[in-house]
């Protein structure tokens, strides 16, 4: 219910009574809330892969210099 609210908020618009949604508005609400937090989880995944494979290329040029 509360989620709903907040939703409303940060969209700027009036607060909707939960009272007032019927089932598939509120069912829409809830999904596109849930593909905005798989977009930021996936944004957040793709950065971790990227700093990973930077710090692996780092590491692995610092065994070969100290190889030679």
């Amino acid at each position: 219910m509360q989620a709903v609210e907040m939703y409303a908020e940060k969209a700027l618009v009036a607060p909707v009574s939960i009272e007032s949604l019927e089932q598939p508005e509120l069912t829409a609400i809830r999904m596109r809330a849930l593909r905005r937090k798989a977009r930021r989880i996936s944004a957040y995944a793709r950065f971790n892969v990227e700093m990973l494979t930077a710090m692996a290329v780092e590491v692995e040029s610092d065994l070969a210099a100290l190889r030679h």
